[in-house]
């Protein structure tokens, strides 16, 4: 037997094993080895930073909150959760090159999570992690494109939208094909469901609004096309029956989903370049009962009337990242690493602290924080160079530095007493 033959076989076995839905790919249970070089510089008793202020503030949570996940309508607010991340376990796939270029979410649904793979292979796991079922509903050559998706539920369905302009609706027990089609444009956006209705935002900046039963499009919205197609993931919620999104040049809008009207549209961005509307670096629109929150290119931090659209106020920062709403409180990470509490009537600065101060300046550049959940006592932060940060919601202090990779780390998920992180390669399961 030659190597090259050797080889083949080899490849053929791990393939085979990677596509069946019973070969158990998580790995083993291990310990994390904390990054105790960084762990040493941070916990390091330091004077204070000239950006901070209130450090020593200490945030009081109201006790309702302690009853489990309060998810704020729109957002993922608080999660009864805290432990020791002192284990790690992953479940192993093919990289997904396009991955860095694409923010796609783990999909929470009651007692199970869905994920996708590099060839657009959809994967159900359970309460335990084990894989209920692995289906894939692509040609061939529609693999070799790696499909990133997006999903939004209803009831027993599970409707996805990928980057190569397909959108279809599967059973969710099943994995089973109710109905596909293919749109002229592709998708990179959250994904809302309202009644029989599907809305999900294509990269020509139109909000479609498509049957669940049929896949039919019902209305669509036009909004300002961006000279280029940006790669920020568009950003949907709902609020009764209205649903309101960004699109890549940041303006704010608000539909009537029964009749596809815009009610209102609200730019949130004074000047938009040729160059910042691919990089665009909004976060994701949050909403409380009142107002919509956002961040746009100018470096502002924006809360929105929900009714009327206008700007109730303003702060002088960016992040990219999702803001929390956490009771009265508006939490968030800046795009330098500083961790900000708001009021999210006011918009007045509580506290502010510099999740990266004791790092020196050259190591500093490679800590990016690409999302984070905030819990009961902590907020858990990842990074593009694969960290976790478990932060004192309190003191606002990095009391632990988790090293899992080397390359850029998801937004964290809360799900079965776990943690789980997307990865180019692997869905990481903490805890």
């Amino acid at each position: 037997m030659t190597k090259t033959y050797f080889y083949f076989v080899i490849f053929l076995f791990l393939l085979d094993c990677s596509l069946n839905p019973n070969s158990k790919f998580w790995t083993e249970e291990k310990k994390i080895l904390v990054d105790k070089s960084s762990t040493t510089v941070v916990l390091k008793d330091t004077k204070n930073s000239l950006n901070e202020f209130n450090q020593n503030f200490k945030i009081s949570l109201p006790k309702n909150l302690k009853k489990g996940i309060n998810q704020q309508l729109n957002n993922d607010g608080f999660v009864n959760f805290d432990a020791n991340l002192d284990k790690m376990s992953k479940y192993n796939f093919r990289k997904i090159s396009s991955f860095s270029n694409f923010e796609p979410e783990i999909l929470l649904d009651e007692d199970h999570l869905f994920f996708f793979d590099s060839i657009g292979s959809i994967i159900k796991f359970d309460n335990n992690s084990s894989v209920v079922w692995k289906q894939n509903h692509y040609s061939k050559q529609d693999k070799k494109l790696q499909p990133i998706l997006f999903f939004g539920k209803s009831g027993e369905y599970l409707f996805v939208a990928d980057s190569i302009a397909n959108y279809y609706v599967i059973n969710k027990n099943t994995g089973k094909l109710k109905w596909k089609k293919k749109h002229s444009s592709s998708f990179n956006s959250q994904i809302k469901t309202f009644e029989d209705k599907v809305l999900v935002i294509d990269m020509e900046n139109r909000l479609r609004c498509f049957s669940l039963e049929t896949g039919d499009l019902i209305w669509s919205v036009k909004t300002q096309q961006s000279l280029l197609r940006s790669q920020k993931k568009q950003s949907l919620i709902l609020n009764n029956d209205k649903v309101y999104f960004s699109n890549s040049i940041g303006d704010v809008t608000a539909v009537n989903i029964s009749s596809g009207k815009i009610i209102w549209q609200t730019p949130t961005q004074s000047n938009v370049s040729f160059g910042n509307t691919y990089f665009l670096k909004s976060s994701d629109i949050v909403s409380d009962k009142n107002s919509i929150f956002v961040s746009n290119n100018n470096n502002q931090f924006l809360s929105i009337d929900l009714l009327s659209g206008t700007i109730n106020w303003k702060q002088n920062f960016s992040s990219e990242l999702r803001p929390a709403i956490i009771s009265d409180y508006l939490v968030t990470i800046s795009d330098s690493g500083l961790l900000i509490i708001m009021n999210k009537e006011t918009g007045q600065i509580i506290r502010i602290n510099d999740l990266f101060k004791n790092i020196n300046q050259k190591r500093k550049k490679k800590y990016q924080p690409v999302g984070f959940l905030v819990s009961k006592f902590y907020i858990y932060v990842s990074t593009n160079n694969g960290r976790i940060l478990v932060v004192n919601f309190k003191e606002g202090k990095i009391e632990k530095m988790l090293k899992l990779d080397n390359n850029k780390l998801q937004r964290p998920v809360y799900f079965n007493k776990s943690l789980y992180i997307a990865k180019d390669n692997s869905i990481i399961r903490l805890n």
